[in-house]
Parts: C-alpha cells; sequence; structure tokens
C-alpha cells in the first residue's frame, strides 16, 4: 500500500458520506484522499480544485460528465462509485487498488519482458476495448495511470479530459501528457480511439525500454519528433508484440488496429475484418432516437448498434490473461476464428486499492453485443397522434385572469435553482413538489428532508417520493454488472438504499410511481435497440422484499402513456388504441373501458384521492378535460373546460393541478371542476426552459 500521509490543516474531515483518513497524492488537478464508505470499505477520494471546472454551472457539468463512468465495464479498470460537487468542488470516488503505478514500477525495478510485459498489454488493452466498446476515449492514457494491483493491471483517469475539455475555463490547449499523445491529438483534429491505441503503444515501449518513446525534453522537441519521426521498437523482443506496436504507431489514425483487433492478436485470434469507410466515433449524448410520445425530463438508455465481436466473452478472457496464466502468443502460427461463448456474467470487485493523483472518470457499461449509452435527451420525439403539449386554458373557460393569492403565515416561494421557476407552496397543500428535471433529463433535484432545499443529485434520472413512509423510488443512471437497469428504494432521511434488479438490456424504466399503500412500486418499461425506441411493459418493485418483476404487454401502443395505479393498488392501467385497459400485477388483463377519452400526459396522481375517476381528453381535439369513472358505470363524464396536454394531476376530488400558458411561458394552477382558478402553484417564465422540464409532485401525508 503507498505511503498514507497524514490530513493537513484546510482538508475535510468527510466528504458527502465518506470518511477522509488521509492524503494519498496531490497534483494539478486536486487532491486523492483515502476514505471510507458507510459500508466500511476503503475508496479513494479525488477533490478537484475549484477553479478547474469554472463556475457553479460549469462544475455541474463537469460532474454530469464524469459520473458516466460508474457505467464502466469491469474489465481491467478502476470503477468509479460516485460524483458529485462538494463546497462547489467536483470530486470523484473510486475502487481503491492496492499497487504502484506503472511509471513507479519502471523507475525503480526497470523495464518489463517476456510474459510480464504479455500481460502488460493484455491487461491494458483489455480496457481500452472496455472503455473504447462503451464509446469514451481515454485521451490520457500513460504509464502513472496504469495501476500494477496484484489481480494484474489497471487503467484509471479515462475520461477526465474529456470532461475538463467541456467545461474548464483554464483549458485552452488539447489535453494530455505530450509525451504519449498521437500526431492529431497536436493538430486541431479531435482525439478518437485510435488516439489511444497511439499512446498504449507508446506506454508499452516505455515498459520494454524505460524510456518514453519520443523523448521528455522540450515541448518543441517532443512534438517534433512525433510528427515526423519513427521510435526504436527494438526494445520488445517478441516479433509479433514488436509488430503489433508498430502498427499502433502509424501516424496516419486510419492504419492502426482498434483495440478490439489489438487484443483479439493478444489472444490469438483472428481479426474481425475493419468496418469499410472512415471510422466514426460518437460521443455519448450525441445520439438522439426516436420513439413514442415522452413527457419533458424522460430520459432512455440507447444502444449504438452490434459490436465487431462478442465483447464479453473476449474482454472476460482478457482479463483473466492479464491475471495470471499462461499468456498465449500474439499471432499464432495456425490462426483459428474466434468463436466465444455466451456471455458470461462479471464480478464486481470490491474497493481495495490505489489511486494516483489524477482523477477517475469514464466510460458507459460495455453490454454484451452493444455500447450501452445513457442517453438523457435533449430534444423530445413528439407523437404524430396527438396535439404538441401546448399548455392553454380554453377561452370558454372563466376569466384567464390570475388571481391575486391571499399572503399566508404558512406559505413561501421557492426559487428552484438553475431555473427562472418559482413555486409558491403551502403549509397544508394536499401536493408538493418534490424533485424536478432540467435539459431534457440531463440534471436531477431532490428537495433534501433536512432542509427542504432543491440540490442536484446524479445517482438517478428520476424520484418518487412517498412522503407516508419517507422512501423513494429512484431509476438507478448505474447498471449491474451483468447488465440490468436497476431502481433504488432510497430512505429520504438518511439517504441510504437498497437496490433492486429489474429489467435486462436493452430494456429499461421509466417514471416510478407508488402504489396507494405503499407496499409497491410500479415503472413502465421501454424497449431501446437500433435507435428506436418501444414500449415493452410494466414493472413491479416489491419494496418489502426488494424484488423486481417484469412483465411484458404485447399489444401495440401499451405503455406509450405509460402505466399508473388502479385506486386500490391492485391493478395498473393505461391507454391502449383509444381505450383504457387495467392489468393485476401479474400482467394479466383484468378489464378494459372502452370508451375512455383521448390520452392526457399527468406528472403527478392519474387517480382521484378517492379513487373513483381517472382524467383524459374528451375528444382527441384536446379542447377540455374528462374525469371519467374508474369502474367504467359513468353516466355522464364530468367535463372541465380546460385546454391543457400537461397536468400535474389530481389537487383533491374536487380540483386539479394544470399547466397553462401565461406571457411568454406558463404557470401552473389549481382550478376546480368548473375550470374556475382559486390558486397559483408556480410560475415559468421561459418556455424553452419549461418544455424541457419535468416536475414530480408528491401528496403529503396524511
Amino acid at each position: 500500500m503507498p505511503d498514507l500521509a497524514a490530513p493537513r490543516p484546510g482538508d475535510p474531515a468527510s466528504v458527502g458520506e465518506y470518511a477522509v483518513a488521509g492524503r494519498l497524492g496531490e497534483g494539478g488537478q486536486g487532491i486523492v484522499y483515502l476514505a471510507t464508505a458507510p459500508d466500511g470499505a476503503k475508496v479513494a477520494l479525488k477533490l478537484l480544485r475549484a477553479d478547474l471546472a469554472g463556475n457553479a454551472e460549469a462544475s455541474e457539468r463537469f460532474v454530469r460528465e464524469v459520473a458516466m463512468a460508474r457505467r464502466v465495464a469491469p474489465f481491467c479498470t478502476a470503477q468509479v462509485i460516485e460524483t458529485g460537487l462538494f463546497g462547489g468542488r467536483p470530486y470523484i470516488v473510486s475502487e481503491y487498488i492496492d499497487g504502484p503505478t506503472l511509471a513507479d514500477v519502471v523507475r525503480t525495478q526497470g523495464p518489463r519482458s517476456g510474459t510480464s510485459l504479455h500481460r502488460l498489454a493484455i491487461g491494458t488493452i483489455t480496457a481500452l476495448v472496455a472503455i473504447h466498446q462503451a464509446g469514451i476515449v481515454h485521451r490520457d492514457f500513460k504509464p502513472s495511470n496504469v495501476v500494477l494491483a496484484s489481480d494484474g493491471p489497471r487503467v484509471i483517469d479515462f475520461g477526465i479530459a474529456r470532461a475538463l475539455d467541456l467545461t474548464s475555463t483554464l483549458t485552452g490547449a488539447a489535453i494530455g501528457t505530450p509525451s504519449y499523445m498521437a500526431p492529431e491529438q497536436l493538430t486541431e483534429s479531435s482525439p478518437g480511439p485510435k488516439s489511444d491505441m497511439f499512446a498504449w503503444a507508446c506506454t508499452l515501449l516505455f515498459a520494454a525500454s524505460g524510456q518514453a518513446p519520443f523523448g521528455t525534453d522540450s515541448l518543441a522537441a517532443v512534438v517534433n519528433r512525433i510528427m515526423h519521426t519513427e521510435p526504436d521498437v527494438a526494445a520488445i523482443e517478441d516479433p509479433a508484440l514488436r509488430a503489433l506496436v508498430t502498427d499502433c504507431l502509424a501516424k496516419d489514425p486510419a492504419r492502426r488496429p482498434s483495440a478490439n483487433d489489438a487484443l483479439m492478436r493478444l489472444l490469438g485470434h483472428t481479426p474481425a475484418p475493419q468496418p469499410s469507410g472512415p471510422l466514426q466515433f460518437q460521443p455519448p449524448g450525441s445520439f438522439q432516437p426516436s420513439g413514442p410520445f415522452q413527457p419533458p425530463g424522460t430520459v432512455q438508455p440507447q444502444f449504438t448498434g452490434p459490436l465487431q465481436s462478442e465483447p464479453s466473452g473476449l474482454l472476460q478472457q482478457g482479463s483473466a490473461a492479464a491475471a495470471s496464466g499462461p499468456v498465449p502468443r500474439a499471432y499464432p502460427r495456425q490462426p483459428r476464428p474466434f468463436h466465444p461463448g455466451p456471455p458470461t456474467q462479471p464480478t464486481a470487485r470490491r474497493a481495495t486499492g490505489w489511486i494516483i493523483a489524477g482523477s477517475i472518470a469514464g466510460a458507459l457499461a460495455l453490454v454484451a453485443t452493444s455500447a450501452f449509452v445513457a442517453v438523457r435527451l435533449s430534444a423530445l420525439p413528439g407523437r404524430t397522434t396527438s396535439p404538441t403539449p401546448t399548455p392553454t386554458l380554453s377561452s370558454s373557460a372563466p376569466s384567464p385572469t390570475t388571481p391575486t393569492p391571499t399572503p399566508s403565515p404558512t406559505s413561501r416561494s421557492i426559487a428552484l435553482p438553475g431555473t427562472s421557476v418559482e413555486i409558491e407552496e403551502h403549509e397544508d397543500d394536499p401536493i408538493k413538489l418534490a424533485s424536478y428535471t432540467l435539459d431534457s433529463g440531463k440534471r436531477l433535484y431532490v428537495k433534501k428532508h433536512a432542509t427542504g432545499a432543491f440540490t442536484p443529485e446524479n445517482r438517478y434520472f428520476e424520484y418518487a417520493l412517498n412522503p407516508e413512509t419517507n422512501l423513494a423510488l429512484g431509476t438507478d443512471v448505474d447498471y449491474s454488472t451483468d447488465y440490468y437497469a436497476t431502481v433504488s428504494i432510497i430512505d429520504h432521511v438518511t439517504d441510504r438504499k437498497r437496490v433492486v434488479k429489474l429489467s435486462p438490456k436493452p430494456v429499461y424504466p421509466t417514471t416510478p410511481r407508488w402504489s396507494p399503500d405503499g407496499e409497491y412500486g410500479l415503472v413502465t418499461l421501454y424497449k431501446g435497440t437500433d435507435g428506436n425506441t418501444v414500449a415493452y411493459g410494466y414493472g413491479i418493485i416489491d419494496v418489502a422484499n426488494d424484488k423486481g418483476r417484469v412483465f411484458e404487454i404485447k399489444e401495440t401502443g401499451a405503455g406509450e402513456w405509460r402505466f399508473f395505479w388502479d385506486a386500490d393498488g391492485q391493478a395498473v392501467g393505461t391507454w391502449v388504441g383509444g381505450k383504457m385497459k387495467f392489468y393485476d400485477l401479474n400482467g394479466e388483463l383484468l378489464r378494459t373501458l372502452p370508451d375512455a377519452g383521448s390520452p392526457v400526459w399527468v406528472e403527478g396522481d392519474d387517480i382521484s384521492p378517492s379513487g373513483t375517476r381517472f382524467l383524459a381528453h374528451c375528444t382527441t381535439a384536446g379542447t377540455s378535460l374528462c374525469a371519467r369513472s374508474t369502474s367504467g358505470d359513468d353516466t355522464g363524464p364530468v367535463t372541465i373546460p380546460v385546454t391543457s396536454n400537461r397536468l400535474i394531476g389530481w389537487w383533491d376530488d374536487d380540483h386539479l393541478a394544470v399547466w397553462r400558458t401565461k406571457g411568454a411561458g406558463y404557470e401552473a394552477v389549481v382550478v376546480d371542476m368548473s375550470g374556475q382558478v382559486s390558486r397559483v402553484l408556480a410560475t415559468a417564465p421561459r418556455k424553452a426552459e419549461f418544455d424541457k422540464m419535468g416536475f414530480r409532485f408528491s401528496r403529503t401525508a396524511s
């Protein structure tokens, strides 16, 4: 274990829920501490310099960018556990790996050769395969970012360069270490996966020779050699490995092998054919899928398409070969086709190791045969069968003027952080805002129990609170190591959580909702493949037993407008082809309401507090709302003269909370069954901002 320095004056005693034990290192980006997690596990915690990510908004962007590192597959990499802000400064919590860096080992023990060098090559290239297949470029691969742990080499610090490049006000030039940068990184070209292959080859040459292949003298000299000279590769004794390193050092990135093909060569398999045309690398977040209508704030993971080979089996082989056992020769004399077996489930690693003074960030999860990219949508696809959501009150409603609220000693105005929205909250309100999202789900804010303040939360896409029990349901940003989407059951008071595995990729949950008795959670499931999303069904979470069940509903359109609870919590409903259908907790159809009206998006409760009515548009024109019977025995639905495609939901049995236009933006108001406005709940003056927001109100405890 590296020397641990005692904390210095000014060092925090804890960051979030992690207790600081001492310093592991310090560098230009910040300080790395050894810390202890609530469960007693050791972790490495990096606290970045406050000025690196610029202002508060840039710091939040930085945290969101590096948060993707938590999805990296556990193949020869140090896993990232959590990211966040501490006193406005970004921090990153990672797996603690016990071992020195490659730079330290070569400096103190000399160059690597033979089996040691082969294992190093296999382990590091395995990590790059996982990183690249997940859609990330390392951009700063070098000897000090390779840690030699007891179970093989681990690559760290991947993705941080991109986060800094996108957010830092201090960074005006290329990010990376000059001696290990590819030629294209020294020009105006954007670095891609093949840039990492150049840096990998430089790192192998350093390990074999003890010297940086292009020197470490003046910057001008190093850059000139990288651009115009070829390094000496004679230190690598094995001809096949030397040939692979030479191929990776090509000045033209198109001539370098991919990490996937390099690993296949190292493991003795025939490399996959190269795709025709230039390599197209798509950074996370750049893909805009099409699919069914979804409300503001909805997020959906997407698959970027099939990989060149079955990565799970290949990466398992790479990890095993890097850790122990005989190392296969690169390019055997009789190459054989690669036929991987079925994907195996990777084992989650406990936090047991070392991190140098460079932050860890990274990739999205590598999934069996597709790169799983969590895309928080910046634009929402619309349904062609429904009006565009533009909330207004109809001209037939009573006066559209806003009433002047009567001041109350128990009311308060809340300015929502990061927005121009203000909430007017009264102590005795039957529903209150619990969370909201910005930028079409890219940012989540949760109302904290202790302070009542809304604070950023990057562990979940959505957060649904049950004030009766002070438990919340969160759709997790992280995925399990065997590639299941998960839902967390969160203690809203202590912030501790239990994670429930729910749906295997590519099925993912959205819109968590609590049953009326708080015993079950409900999520609507979508399936994302080949850039498209389709409604899949629903999932039920058994809160007491931490169990999740998935039910596929194969009727076309079922779930496009989400599932919601029936009054008794023993059935869930959704619109299907103009009808309302209810299913039991085992996925069986219970009843159908043939005359259900037209769907309307409800952010909160679809069913009235008494459980007797649900909300719909009276007609497809959307000029009024209808409160219809949940039992289907309507003698006549209650018509509410309100034109709105976006409702907060039921205020009580006799009132609704709806959004309507006001000036250049919107406001939320309480209306009775005649459409009369009695209360203003919120103002949202900026239309573009509001249209990308999502709100989750919770019914207050009785």
